[in-house]
């Protein structure tokens, strides 16, 4: 018997052989009827509703049913998650945050950070079929794991498996930015539609930015040119959010001393009688910095226990560290 080269390859991933819907049913454990019209009508298997950005402007959101989200929740753990993204990603990868997207430019001279206008919405099924038949599964069978995977013809924002689609599809520009920028000595990352650069000098870098562009548009993604930033050695550096210096990268002394307000602000309450969303929205920053700036972190934890000790029975009490 011979073996096809589709079967070798998904073989070779890792990847469960999926040649027909009653064998996605078999693997999946779902039945065939509910993978068929999730296939076929999936559009209509979503709620839409609409979020602030904070730059301004509205986000919209395609919220999968609770039968969608578990397929593709499905296809997100047994194929795709399995499959590898480029040196360059740093967002939506196992393991991985804003720091490690960060990090790579600490000490650089110059910094300049690009925005891809639309990411997800830019993102058509065409591209998501392609990466399913390039792994190995046949057209039929990429098509109904495509369809499943995206809403109106493009990437939802909102599925489980939109975020690892997008870096699998950006594969490829990734390795064309490397290729075009890593010969002249600059560093590149890239955070979802967040793309940071860092080099010896400003001037480095503006010099990039129309082949950068060309490249970008190239492969079906424009550039928000309101979202161009340069910082120069004059500069705070900024990357997703996190201050980046000579020596580190972190939350920054304005965001730490915010936060220090925010956990004092607690003392202010009965320990019985705080807030619930005042006492969820402090826990959620000591959260987060305890993801990206360790430092920083270990000085709010010995902030909270001075003020424990100096405040007794108030909210702070509620803070653990």
């Amino acid at each position: 018997m011979q073996i096809s080269s589709d079967y070798i390859r998904l073989a070779f991933l890792g990847l469960p052989s999926i040649n027909s819907l009653d064998d996605f049913s078999s693997i999946s454990h779902l039945s065939k009827g509910l993978i068929y019209r999730l296939s076929k009508y999936s559009d209509k298997y979503y709620y839409e509703y609409e979020i602030p950005k904070k730059s301004g402007g509205i986000r919209k959101i395609a919220q999968p049913s609770i039968e969608l989200k578990a397929i593709q929740s499905w296809i997100y753990k047994c194929i795709i998650q399995r499959l590898s993204v480029s040196m360059a990603c740093k967002g939506f990868e196992k393991g991985t945050n804003i720091a490690d997207n960060a990090s790579p430019h600490i000490g650089a001279n110059a910094v300049m950070t690009l925005d891809i206008e639309d990411f997800f919405p830019n993102i058509n099924v065409n591209q998501v079929w392609s990466v399913f038949r390039t792994v190995g599964y046949s057209p039929r069978i990429a098509a109904i794991l495509a369809s499943i995977c995206t809403f109106k013809g493009s990437l939802p924002q909102g599925s489980p498996a939109s975020p690892k689609l997008a870096n699998l599809i950006c594969l490829r520009m990734d390795t064309r930015i490397l290729g075009y920028v890593g010969k002249k000595g600059v560093i590149y990352t890239r955070y979802a539609d967040d793309l940071s650069f860092s080099s010896f000098s400003s001037a480095s870098l503006v010099r990039l930015i129309p082949l950068l562009k060309g490249i970008i548009k190239s492969e079906g993604f424009e550039l928000n040119k309101s979202k161009t930033r340069i910082f120069g050695l004059g500069r705070q550096h900024c990357i997703t959010g996190l201050v980046v210096n000579d020596t580190e990268a972190g939350i920054g002394r304005k965001k730490f001393r915010c936060i220090r307000s925010k956990i004092h602000n607690l003392c202010k309450y009965p320990k019985d009688d705080i807030p619930k969303e005042k006492l969820s929205h402090v826990v959620g920053w000591l959260s987060f910095v305890n993801s990206v700036d360790i430092k920083r972190q270990k000085a709010l934890n010995i902030y909270i226990q001075k003020l424990k000790v100096k405040y007794p029975g108030t909210g702070v009490e509620l803070l653990s560290t």
